[in-house]
């Protein structure tokens, strides 16, 4: 059975993009493209593995973690960012991974396996 991936980016190339990736690679993916969506969307539906953008029209990827994480405790998260210095001081023990953009595909794909052994 695939693994359930919520990608959260307000770049709506981006969520299509890494999208037909990541189907392609075997993951079943959800998408939304503001963090109020996302936290409606793990209310109905919990995922496996979270990939969220730092910086989303309503929230940062920060604070979404924070919400989703008192929603599922135990989902893991990747954060990715195209800031090259991202202080997530004291969230940094909410997040598992972070990526910069622009993210290989590749790359993307092998972490989402590694995290979710």
């Amino acid at each position: 059975m695939a693994k359930t991936l919520l990608l959260v980016d307000d770049d709506r190339h981006i969520l299509e993009t890494a999208r037909d990736i990541l189907e392609e690679a075997g993951f079943d993916i959800q998408t939304a493209e503001t963090g109020a969506q996302a936290l409606q969307m793990l209310k109905g539906r919990p995922c496996h593995l979270m990939i969220v953008d730092y910086n989303l029209v309503d929230m940062t990827g920060v604070e979404l973690t924070g919400q989703a994480k008192k929603l599922h405790p135990e989902i893991p998260v990747i954060l990715m960012t195209g800031e090259a210095n991202v202080d997530l001081g004291a969230a940094k023990s909410l997040i598992g991974e972070i990526l910069t953009k622009p993210v290989n595909p590749a790359a993307l794909i092998e972490l989402i396996r590694k995290v979710l052994r």
